[in-house]
């Protein structure tokens, strides 16, 4: 259990724009200093540099995932006693407790609302005794929200060049083996996370319903080299037609909430 006050964090994740939001919220709210890794073999090599009080740990990453991340972390002297705390989508009970029992201090849920992932960390690093670290400055928020609404615009920017992405690869499977999906599955995941955090829950659906039928084509059992059955590919590329039309409906929305919308 921490014995000392929270100063530095590293936030580890693959993907920028959420480790933009969670430096700026950890930063502006409560003061923290924040350095953020967009893998688990950056993060090791930051950890040696900063040695920060806490490391705040995606547990989906290409390469060297989150958990891997924390076991090298412990075989490790200089870093074994720095306490991780995980962020996941995937928080069923059994989810959970094995990421405990790797050594993780707790579990947050993905996706999280930027505003109250302050009240997470310090409830998880359970510090009764620090002053008020959860307290609001206004002015501090402001900020914060400011950046996430710039986040927004490129949030959807992004996907919808991830539209032609998905479909692209997709459509590559009919030649290819499969296991191109897992390419599906990562780009799906990150739109799942992020899109439910910026305040699309369309797109966030859209994204999670792809990343499932990408998960559940890898998981069949058929050959290695096999390729998709033309009824799933079928039901990957439609879904990503939903995902399209979701993401055209967030920017109307959004166009409109600003009063920039006149169609």
């Amino acid at each position: 259990m921490p014995t000392r006050k929270i100063e530095s964090v590293l936030y580890v994740d693959d993907d920028p724009e959420i480790c933009e939001v969670v430096k700026a919220t950890l930063s502006l709210i409560v003061g923290l200093s924040v350095h953020t890794a967009g893998s688990g073999e950056r993060a090791i090599d930051l950890a040696y540099v900063l040695r920060p009080d806490l490391v705040l740990l995606d547990v989906m990453m290409p390469g060297l995932d989150g958990p891997c991340t924390l076991k090298r972390m412990r075989g490790h002297a200089l870093l074994a006693d720095i306490p991780v705390i995980f962020l996941t989508a995937k928080v069923r009970p059994a989810e959970v407790a094995h990421l405990l029992q790797l050594g993780a201090l707790g579990v947050i849920g993905k996706p999280f609302e930027p505003l109250k992932l302050c009240d997470d960390v310090f409830s998880l690093w359970n510090r009764s005794a620090l002053e008020d670290p959860i307290k609001r400055v206004h002015a501090a928020e402001s900020a914060v929200q400011a950046q996430v609404s710039s986040l927004t615009d490129s949030f959807l920017g992004r996907t919808k060049g991830d539209v032609l992405r998905l479909r692209a690869i997709i459509e590559r499977v009919r030649h290819e083996d499969r296991s191109v999906l897992e390419r599906v599955q990562r780009i799906a995941h990150s739109i799942h996370g992020a899109g439910a955090m910026f305040g699309f829950p369309d797109v966030s659906v859209a994204g999670g319903v792809i990343e499932q039928l990408a998960e559940d084509a890898m998981t069949t059992p058929a050959a290695p080299c096999s390729p998709c059955e033309p009824a799933m590919r079928q039901q990957l590329l439609d879904s990503v037609d939903q995902l399209a039309l979701a993401v055209q409906s967030s920017e109307q929305t959004t166009l409109s909430s600003t009063g920039m919308f006149t169609g």
